[in-house]
């Protein structure tokens, strides 16, 4: 007979593979044609059942994870998002809190979202690809534009809030090479609203 795990870390993509970028390297854009009509957004129902058999599988722990990912996550809206928490509130136990954590693109992130963020202390991952100029390359806006100057202002929203961020860099040759050329190293490296 299985045994459940006492805790599990579980992502939710509230958007399915909807995204607001066009990143060349992306493999998960295409499964929106997999799902014809779909309007790809988490129902409110479904957000309550989420929830509450996250908590529930997570009886016995003092910390559940909530965790958020995309396509892009933040276009499901800052009500999205306050309704969430307030689920999640409502179906804590006693003794028990949840630790959010998101990962975005950060294109969308501004003085509003960061406040959010830092209120319930949300640990931020914003997907940078490198320095500018490989960053760029490789991620775009639907309409091909770059996506660093989105990106690095939402970087810099949730660091001026004091909202825990990082930011993690996808790694492909080039951008391997770029980045050690320029940076020294390429691991995920904590932030405070910095861009370089």
């Amino acid at each position: 007979m299985a045994t459940v795990p006492p805790a599990f870390h579980l992502l939710a993509k509230p958007t399915g593979a909807v995204c607001n970028l066009d990143c060349a390297y992306c493999f998960f854009l295409s499964k929106e044609m997999l799902y014809p009509g779909s309007r790809f957004r988490m129902a409110d129902e479904l957000l309550e059942t989420y929830v509450r058999q996250l908590i529930e599988a997570h009886s016995h722990v003092p910390v559940v994870d909530v965790a958020w990912q995309g396509g892009e996550p933040t276009l499901m809206g800052l009500d999205f998002f306050r309704r969430s928490i307030e689920i999640v509130d409502r179906y804590l136990q006693p003794g028990q809190r949840a630790a959010y954590t998101i990962q975005t693109n950060g294109t969308k992130l501004d003085v509003d979202w960061a406040a959010f963020l830092r209120q319930h202390d949300f640990l931020v991952g914003i997907s940078i690809d490198g320095p500018r100029e490989i960053h760029d390359t490789f991620r775009v806006t639907k309409g091909v534009a770059a996506a660093s100057t989105r990106s690095c202002a939402g970087l810099g929203s949730c660091g001026a809030r004091g909202s825990s961020t990082t930011s993690s860099r996808r790694c492909t040759p080039r951008t391997w090479t770029a980045g050690l050329r320029s940076t020294g190293s390429y691991a995920t490296s904590a932030t405070r609203g910095s861009c370089s």
